[in-house]
């Protein structure tokens, strides 16, 4: 005896025997109102696509949500260090009119947070160029680079000033 495949189509389901009387009693058919259909497959079988979708994966499709994208961590460094290198320029200038290591102080911070912002700048919109849209913050990173580059020019005067009063 082979075994029959139930999804096949030109399958017939067994025909409906009787029941056996009950106490006597014939038990009356039952006639269903719809002939029955042969069984069909739950989920049809997928044929490969002529077009290559984006993302296969051993023939199945994926979908990828699209997310909102990561702020960049070194663009607000960046940023976060441009105006501390700029908050430590400023009294720089007035302390260097003073006292010259005063200003030698502010200089050095100033010029070591200027320089920090202005490499995290430049390592920030590197990330967000690489990321293609998962990290944002391109006009942060961008701040900061400019807040860098102005505490290490403030940096530089408050060094020229302290050389200058020494």
């Amino acid at each position: 005896m082979t075994a029959q495949d139930p999804y096949q189509p030109h399958m017939q389901p067994p025909p409906p025997q009787a029941a056996p009387p009950v106490h006597g009693y014939a038990q009356p058919q039952y006639q269903h109102p719809y002939p029955m259909q042969p069984m069909q497959p739950v989920h049809p079988v997928w044929q490969p696509m002529a077009v290559p979708a984006p993302a296969m994966v051993d023939g199945f499709l994926l979908w990828f949500p699209r997310l909102k994208p990561i702020p960049s961590g070194p663009a607000i460094g960046s940023l976060v260090a441009g105006i501390a290198g700029i908050g430590g320029a400023i009294p720089g200038l007035f302390g260097a009119i003073f006292s010259p290591w005063a200003g030698l102080t502010f200089f050095m911070s100033a010029a070591l947070f200027g320089i920090g912002s202005v490499s995290l700048a430049v390592y920030a919109r590197r990330q967000i160029r690489a990321a293609q849209g998962g990290v944002s913050g391109k006009g942060v990173a961008t701040t900061g680079l400019v807040l860098g580059l102005v505490a290490c020019g403030l940096a530089l005067i408050t060094g020229l000033i302290s050389l200058a009063t020494a």
